[in-house]
């Protein structure tokens, strides 16, 4: 099964000429790009390192620790199917392949990554010291002004516990579990130009999303709304969420979310901030990733991704132009990216070994 879905342009070449073709246009298009991806993270996680050097020191460690617990089951979830596709009649096989042969790689790029991952948490942690939340009220009003009521309303308007317990499955959870299981994943391909893409692109996320524009737009979010701004614009908010147990890991996660930033003291998953959304921009960039893998898999991704996009609204967590903004920053991130995997040179040659993560590669 092709992953491209697109018809070989050089099926008429000896196969082994047309893979040295693939391989050696591959290595045209990547050109530089790794050695600068690498200069990029260092000088981001350097800067979280050096400013908060013990914040950033628990961090790692925290996050090291939970890489070691849940980043083996994030990886067979997205390689197992992956494999199953691309090399059906033997995927146990084409996985130990692909460790054996890449996996020095893979631990390297993991590594930059939870590093990364550790910076981002202290930026977010720090962003109201850099700037304090002031956009709370406008972000608010333009969500209701473009919906004609508040977008948490129109979320909820048909709430029930199956509802309720598929955002919490897919928010609280499989959401972590596609964006590790495919970073792992493309991580353990690096050297293909499409794998390549994605981590540049994941890595552009998170420093744009995650940090640049979250801290210029510094907000907490409908869910904190009334308890840095006052007032009881979303009480009604928190008491729809209650009616669901589904719901309870909303609000046991706000409670702990709160009660970190009080204590002022480097956490798991602690920082708050609303816009953009890191959770639909990491989706929204997971499903152009997996359309470019897989048509398929790519319209399962489109899906999950608006589903994440509705469950930060239903959940309180953010606004709904959070949502939008993430959106289409992303795309212009994807796009502004294409060179690295559709240079000039993919017209000449097949796609196929930037698209096939073959272990021989």
């Amino acid at each position: 099964m092709d992953l491209s879905c697109n018809a070989l342009d050089d099926a008429n070449l000896p196969d082994q000429a047309w893979r040295h073709q693939g391989r050696q246009a591959n290595l045209l298009r990547i050109g530089n790009v790794p050695q600068k991806l690498l200069a990029l993270c260092l000088v981001y996680i350097s800067g979280a390192a050096l400013i908060w050097p013990s914040a950033y020191a628990a961090m790692v460690e925290i996050y090291l620790q939970r890489l070691f617990v849940f980043g083996p089951p994030a990886f067979l979830v997205v390689m197992i199917p992956a494999a199953m596709i691309i090399s059906p009649k033997a995927p146990l096989t084409f996985i130990a392949t692909s460790i054996r042969t890449n996996g020095l790689r893979a631990a390297i790029v993991v590594t930059v990554f939870i590093l990364l991952i550790a910076a981002f948490t202290v930026y977010k942690v720090n962003i109201p010291d850099i700037v304090p939340f002031y956009c709370d009220k406008a972000f608010a009003d333009i969500g209701e002004l473009l919906h004609g009521q508040a977008p948490w309303r129109i979320a909820h308007a048909f709430d029930s516990d199956v509802l309720a317990m598929v955002v919490a499955v897919t928010y609280a959870n499989l959401w972590f579990l596609e964006w590790f299981g495919l970073v792992f994943f493309a991580a353990l391909f690096a050297n293909q130009p499409v794998h390549l893409r994605y981590l540049t692109a994941m890595a552009l996320v998170v420093m744009l999303v995650g940090t640049v524009l979250a801290t210029l737009f510094s907000s907490v979010g409908p869910i904190f709304y009334d308890e840095f701004l006052g007032g009881e614009r979303y009480a009604e908010l928190l008491e729809v969420l209650k009616q669901h147990s589904y719901n309870e890991h909303v609000l046991s996660y706000s409670n702990y979310l709160l009660a970190v930033y009080k204590a002022d003291k480097p956490a798991l998953g602690s920082g708050i901030s609303a816009m953009p959304s890191v959770h639909v921009a990491i989706a929204t960039l997971n499903a152009f990733y997996l359309g470019r893998l897989n048509r398929w898999v790519g319209i399962a991704g489109w899906a999950f991704a608006i589903v994440i996009l509705f469950g930060s609204v239903y959940t309180g967590w953010h606004y709904a132009v959070d949502g939008y903004i993430a959106m289409l920053v992303v795309a212009v991130i994807w796009q502004r990216t294409v060179s690295i995997s559709d240079g000039k040179l993919a017209a000449s040659g097949s796609t196929t070994d930037a698209l096939y993560p073959s272990p021989a590669t």
